[in-house]
């Protein structure tokens, strides 16, 4: 297996707290953990996928609302992974590689598969071919839910007269071209793929990471967290062009500064939901 993600990202117990604190953020403003027409259709013990899991976090949480499921997270890798002592009896965790054909036992099992931020480890050829893989996984009738937000056009803006973004558009500008080409796909290309795999109807919706206005700060010290992660592994790495430590050290510091100040960052969550026809 191909780790994508971790070429750019470190995988590290704080990086696990910040996905978990990222999901909350996320689910906070889109306002539902499951797609309104998911949930109208679903039955009373439904088969559910989580796929690039982590620490299983959006399982334990649509767990709550229905305790008598079948709950299967997988990914990549199991670095995140809780013990299985520490998981419910109904909830299990195992490594898959979605860019990769699903084990036929995993054909047809499940009422939802999940996914969500897949982008840090995904190129631009990998959409279209993880959409149909993951949609084999479907009970006829089931969904495949994925959300990914548009990093291409995030926004640091100033949230007071007062407040100061001049680091945030810093650190934009030094690692936005990074991410930019990997960035340009998955929000506004599942949709087409999911209709491309067969799935009817799709719906797609779209909402800002900053809907509810209280949770700015929180969510735009996560997203600056990613970077910051990225700029300190490709020091560690000796990259070509890498900022000395002490230099990122002085930007996290900043930053910090700007977002008390009332800075924020801004860009849009995009909920993709489609369904495996009956027949």
């Amino acid at each position: 297996m191909v780790d994508t993600y971790a070429e750019k990202m470190t995988r590290h117990p704080s990086d696990a707290q910040r996905l978990g604190e990222q999901l909350d953020l996320m689910v906070e403003n889109i306002g539902y953990l499951l797609h309104p027409s998911i949930t109208a259709a679903l039955p009373k013990a439904p088969a559910i996928a989580d796929i690039a899991t982590a620490t299983g976090g959006f399982l334990l949480r649509v767990r709550d609302l229905y305790p008598e499921g079948t709950f299967d997270g997988s990914d990549i890798s199991p670095a995140a992974f809780p013990l299985p002592g520490d998981l419910p009896e109904n909830v299990a965790l195992a490594v898959l590689d979605v860019k990769k054909p699903v084990p036929e036992t995993l054909h047809g099992k499940y009422d939802v598969v999940n996914v969500r931020m897949l982008v840090a480890a995904m190129l631009p050829g990998d959409w279209a071919p993880a959409v149909v893989n993951l949609s084999r996984m479907l009970k006829p009738g089931g969904f495949l839910q994925w959300t990914e937000c548009d990093l291409l056009h995030l926004e640091p803006l100033r949230g007071r007269t007062d407040s100061s973004v001049e680091n945030l558009r810093l650190l934009q500008g030094r690692f936005g071209a990074v991410f930019r080409e990997q960035a340009s796909y998955g929000w506004n290309t599942l949709p087409t793929h999911m209709q491309e795999a067969g799935l009817h109807p799709v719906v797609r919706d779209v909402v800002s990471s900053d809907r509810i206005s209280d949770t700015r700060g929180k969510a735009t010290a996560n997203r600056v967290r990613v970077f910051l992660a990225f700029a300190r592994l490709m020091a560690e790495r000796g990259a070509p062009g890498a900022m000395a430590v002490e230099e990122i050290d002085r930007l996290e510091m900043n930053i910090q500064n700007d977002i008390k100040s009332g800075a924020y960052i801004r860009y849009d969550i995009h909920v993709s939901c489609g369904r495996k026809p009956l027949n």
